[in-house]
């Protein structure tokens, strides 16, 4: 009788065990509410654990969030994009409406929800979105023209056609010549043969790639002789890849550096340091990527506080894990990052490291935290445990900024820069920089530190802004003795010293202008006037991770508006005043008067635009194929004026001048015919027209 009993109730568990539903998301877009510009959005949550000691982990685009009065649990932000649920009295349904931003477009949902159990494994929670519905957004309208096989990005200077046809199919025979400026070079196609003339080994580099996308576009047809002489106008051309928010593997980077290269470009600026990620192994500090290029969900604590003892707290996309396969985890070994340079330095593409410091350096702070710990090696700290300074980072961070006060801080940047030279050497790659950020420190960073006080005290200094000088000054002397240039955001030149930026500006090997509104416009000039160098990086024309349009399916942020391929083409870093054709919903932008009242560059300071940079930041990448869309076909156009960077239609101030129209018809009839089906033999994703 107990027998059968017993094996009746195990029946009926296993029946109940097989009925019952895994818990699962659906998130709802709600309407805006024209009266206060903030939407209603819906987290339901089917099948929730009984009782309250779970939680539901999941990133989120920092928004406020305000939760409606009968809303059974809350959603709390964490820091940075981290989000939990805190659940309250439910049933089988958990529904959490809450008022919030309305959504910019669908990639900045929530995402990466897992479910957790007081004490237990996370586990991955399947999500159902419903989305309102997405209207069509206009895209600019431009002429067909048909492209011909000279017709390549960026645009051959020029083409003397000698009569006749040839075949070029055999190999150039090369010279060098005396004279010319970097770059230059001189190819004579006739009777068959090949012959090219160059000022250097890159100048020969760049007539191969010219050579190759000629026979690419002939598909071995018969082509007109032809003299080519070409070279390019700025010297550093290329793209900025964060890798630090988001990872992208060895083998994509350098299917990337190859795409680089077929267009002539020379530069790969890798951000690998940043809040959410360190992605380069440095030999004699193994936690910055044994720690800080993984992220894993955090442990929940009895009051409620978070601690990250085995990895980064997840940040943009959720890995529960620091084992998993997931965009948030990875790094490039000593080994991965010397293959990386020397597949580049073939390429003639120069890489600039870059760890951004002192803010935007959670990463490296954590990680030299856990470093003491596991070691008892506190000689590269960048934090002090009596640091009781206040402050949130533009990304929600309260801890994400070097004490700059310790020399044990000092001692991490020896410790990373000699890693840096060695890798390089090892490499036999050229590093014309070591690129340290300098943007976006916090206010309030510093000023709780004891460290920090007793430093100013001890100079009889009381303005807090004092210490970016003295941190700008020990980087100095640690670049100084060994002989490393230095890079930086346009924000490291800023606010100093006359006596700091002079010594500065001695070893700078560049900066980057990236910010122009509110009327910051003025600052690429201002700098270059100063004798500054200046990598054009403006956010309306060159920041690839903007949505190339308004719509809702199209991914991308849009703090800065939307940057498309006329968007990049329009860049002009001679005359930036006018390199906003277009508004963002392709309203044209008169010029006329553009430039009035604002400093011009002066002749003598055009030298110092030495180049233009697309920046593609990682929040939105959770694979190559974003990466390629977001760079394809949009970063052509910094391509193309990077190499001619005084198009014909220079100081016109109608957006559809004739001359801008005509040029931008035969540019993107080359993208058209040339490129979009160059990307589909390489199967790579890339943005359609």
């Amino acid at each position: 009788m107990n027998t059968k009993h017993s094996l009746l109730l195990l029946l009926a568990c296993a029946i109940c065990v097989a009925c019952t539903s895994p818990c699962r998301i659906i998130w709802t877009e709600g309407e805006t509410n024209p009266e206060n510009g903030k939407a209603l959005h819906t987290l339901e949550i089917q099948n929730p654990p009984a009782g309250t000691d779970w939680t539901v982990w999941f990133s989120q685009f920092r928004t406020p969030v305000t939760m409606q009065e009968d809303a059974p649990g809350s959603i709390e932000h964490i820091s940075g994009t981290l989000y939990r649920v805190v659940p309250g009295d439910h049933d089988k349904t958990m529904v959490l409406r809450y008022e919030a931003r309305p959504l910019v477009n669908q990639c900045r949902a929530p995402e990466g929800f897992f479910l957790q159990r007081k004490g237990g494994k996370p586990v991955a929670v399947e999500a159902e979105y419903r989305f309102l519905p997405a209207e069509p957004v206009p895209v600019f309208s431009y002429n067909h023209v048909a492209a011909g096989v000279y017709d390549i990005i960026p645009r051959l200077k020029e083409v003397k056609e000698l009569g006749g046809e040839t075949l070029p199919a055999a190999e150039p025979a090369v010279s060098y010549v005396n004279g010319k400026q970097p770059g230059w070079y001189r190819m004579t196609l006739q009777n068959g043969a090949v012959r090219i003339e160059a000022a250097d080994e890159t100048g020969a580099s760049y007539a191969n790639v010219t050579l190759e996308r000629i026979r690419r576009n002939a598909q071995g047809s018969l082509i007109p002789a032809a003299v080519i002489t070409d070279w390019p106008d700025l010297p550093m051309r290329g793209l900025m890849l964060d890798v630090s928010r988001n990872f992208t593997k060895k083998d994509d980077l350098l299917r990337l550096i190859d795409l680089i290269a077929d267009y002539k470009g020379n530069l790969l600026h890798l951000h690998f340091g940043d809040d959410e990620g360190w992605r380069i192994e440095i030999d004699a500090l193994p936690e910055l990527t044994s720690y800080g290029a993984f992220r894993c969900l955090p442990v929940l604590q009895e009051d409620g506080t978070i601690t990250e003892p085995d990895g980064l707290q997840p940040t943009y996309c959720v890995a529960a894990h620091p084992g998993d396969d997931s965009p948030g985890n990875g790094y490039y070994s000593h080994a991965d990052f010397v293959e990386i340079l020397r597949h580049a330095n073939k390429r003639h593409i120069h890489i600039i490291p870059e760890f951004d410091t002192p803010g935007h350096s959670r990463a490296a702070v954590k990680s030299m935290e856990v470093r003491a710990r596991r070691t008892g090696d506190r000689s590269c700290l960048l934090s002090e445990p009596e640091d009781a300074s206040v402050y949130e980072s533009v990304q929600d961070y309260t801890d994400n900024v070097m004490n700059v006060a310790l020399p044990s801080t000092y001692t991490f940047f020896e410790t990373v820069f000699d890693g840096l030279i060695a890798l390089y050497a090892e490499a036999g790659a050229p590093l014309d920089a070591i690129h340290i950020g300098g943007d976006e420190v916090p206010d309030g960073a510093w000023t709780g530190s004891p460290a920090c006080r007793a430093l100013m005290e001890a100079n009889g200094k009381s303005d807090i802004g004092w210490l970016k000088d003295y941190f700008l000054n020990r980087v100095l002397d640690i670049a100084e003795a060994r002989g490393v240039k230095l890079g930086g955001w346009q924000d490291v030149c800023q606010n100093l010293d006359p006596a700091t930026l002079n010594r500065l500006k001695k070893q700078l090997a560049l900066t980057n202008l990236w910010t122009v509104s509110h009327g910051r416009d003025v600052l690429p000039y201002e700098f270059a006037n100063e004798g500054i160098p200046v990598v054009i990086s403006s956010a309306p024309n060159c920041y690839m991770d903007f949505a190339y349009n308004y719509g809702k399916t199209e991914r991308g942020h849009s703090w800065g508006g939307f940057v498309d391929e006329r968007r990049s083409f329009s860049v002009q870093p001679y005359d930036m005043y006018r390199s906003v054709r277009w508004d963002d919903y392709g309203n044209p932008v008169d010029l006329t008067h553009s430039g009035e009242g604002k400093p011009a560059l002066a002749p003598a300071a055009k030298l110092n635009i030495i180049g233009i940079e697309g920046h593609l930041w990682a929040e939105t990448l959770r694979s190559f194929d974003h990466v390629t869309y977001y760079f394809f076909p949009k970063s052509l156009g910094l391509f193309e004026r990077g190499w001619n960077a005084t198009p014909a239609w220079a100081g016109t101030t109608a957006p559809d001048d004739p001359a801008f129209t005509e040029d931008f018809d035969r540019f993107f009839s080359i993208i058209t015919d040339h490129e979009y089906p160059y990307y589909d033999g390489l199967e790579i994703c890339y943005h359609r027209h």
